[in-house]
C-alpha cells in the first residue's frame, strides 16, 4: 500500500484492513477509494468498500509472537 499517499500503516484482521493516516494527511475520500481499489487489485486483494471512522488514539498496543502462524 506504499502507493497510496497519506497512509502510514495498514493492519489486517480477518477480511478487514484498517489504515492509519500520516499526521496532517489531507484525505479526498473518492480519490482514496479509487487508489485503494487499484492498489488492492494489483496485490490480489478485492476492495469492497471504504468506511470512515474516527476513534481515540490507542493507549496500548500488544504484539503476539506466534512462530509458524501467518
Amino acid at each position: 500500500m506504499k502507493s497510496v499517499k497519506g497512509i502510514d500503516r495498514m493492519f489486517l484482521s480477518g477480511t478487514i484492513a484498517t489504515f492509519t493516516f500520516e499526521k496532517g494527511a489531507k484525505i479526498d475520500a473518492p480519490k482514496l477509494e479509487k487508489q485503494l481499489t487499484k492498489s488492492c487489485k494489483e496485490n490480489g486483494v478485492e476492495f469492497v468498500q471504504l468506511t470512515r471512522r474516527e476513534t481515540q488514539r490507542a493507549k496500548a498496543a500488544f504484539v503476539a509472537k506466534t512462530p509458524g502462524l501467518t
